[in-house]
C-alpha cells in the first residue's frame, strides 16, 4: 500500500467568515483552518480520536508556530497538505502548509508538536504498538521529503 507524502486531502475555500477587517483572511481563521487540518491527517496517521480513545488516551498540543507568507482572500481556493517530522514513543511533529491553488503560492505554514495522554492519569503515556507501527510506516515515507525550510524555527529576532 502506498502512503501519501505529503497527505494532500483537504481542500476548502476562504469563506466570509474567515475575512477579517482588512479584508483577507484573519490570523484566527488560519489557526482554525489548520486545527481543522489536523483531524484528517491524525486519521491517516491511525491516531484518530477513536483510536487513541480506545487504548484510553487522548492527544495535548505542546507548541505551535505559524508563518504567515502571504495573504488569501474571500473565495480563494487552498490545499493544505500535512507532513510528519517526526516522532518518538509520545510524541509528534507535523508540518502543514496551506497553498493557494489559484495562483499557487504558499499563503501560510503551521507546525505543531502534540503528545499522547494517557486518560486517568492525565500524563504523557506511550503510543500504543498499532499506532506506533503505522507512525513508524508513515514516517519512513514522510522521511524522503524534503524538510520544510520554516521547520524547526521558533520566534524569535534576529540580531546582526
Amino acid at each position: 500500500m502506498t502512503i501519501a507524502a505529503p497527505f494532500s486531502e483537504v481542500r476548502l475555500s476562504v469563506l466570509d467568515e474567515h475575512v477579517d477587517h482588512n479584508d483577507h483572511m484573519g490570523m484566527r481563521s488560519y489557526t482554525r483552518v489548520f486545527d481543522q487540518a489536523t483531524s484528517p491527517f491524525y486519521d491517516f496517521l491511525g491516531i484518530s480520536r477513536q483510536t487513541v480513545r480506545r487504548h484510553s488516551g487522548t492527544i495535548f498540543a505542546l507548541q505551535d508556530t505559524s508563518w504567515y507568507r502571504r495573504e488569501v482572500l474571500l473565495g480563494d481556493p487552498l490545499l493544505i497538505t500535512s507532513q510528519l517530522i517526526d516522532h518518538d514513543h509520545n510524541k509528534i511533529v507535523s508540518f502543514f502548509t496551506m497553498i493557494q491553488t489559484r495562483d499557487n503560492y504558499v499563503a501560510a505554514c503551521f507546525e505543531l508538536i502534540e503528545a499522547f495522554i494517557d486518560n486517568e492519569t492525565r500524563k504523557p503515556g506511550q503510543f500504543p504498538d498499532e499506532i506506533a507501527a503505522r507512525l513508524n510506516d508513515v514516517q519512513t515515507a514522510h522521511d524522503v521529503l524534503e524538510r520544510p525550510a520554516m521547520s524547526g524555527r521558533g520566534i524569535g529576532i534576529k540580531r546582526k
